[in-house]
């Protein structure tokens, strides 16, 4: 037991070791720090319309992919649990836009 207490400590002391903590923690942080910089810098300068719908949920895709593969440690699990989780989540974004398309189908219909 004392062996498996000694080789931890060697870890904490090791410098390698820190690099990897920066990677796993700060990188994705400065990605996601950088997609949101241009999420703003998107929503200030460019006119409302459907490509800057696109462009925000493209980049709220990614965004959620960032959290969710790296700060809920998804990226480093078995297959089988990601595709418990992103499948349904895929199966939602399909329903909701099949509702927005049924929406403005029928909103334009009223207004007619």
């Amino acid at each position: 037991m004392s062996a498996h207490t000694h080789d931890h400590h060697d870890e904490h002391m090791n410098p390698d070791a820190h690099g990897s903590v920066f990677k796993r923690i700060w990188v994705p942080f400065f990605i996601l720090f950088a997609l949101t910089a241009l999420e703003f810098l998107i929503a200030f300068t460019m006119p409302h319309g459907m490509a800057r719908a696109l462009i925000f949920l493209a980049l709220t895709v990614v965004k959620a992919y960032y959290i969710v593969a790296f700060f809920m440690h998804l990226k480093f699990e078995k297959l089988t649990l990601a595709l418990c989780i992103i499948l349904p989540v895929a199966f939602v974004v399909y329903l909701i836009v099949l509702l927005m398309l049924e929406g403005g189908y029928i909103h334009n219909m009223i207004n007619q």
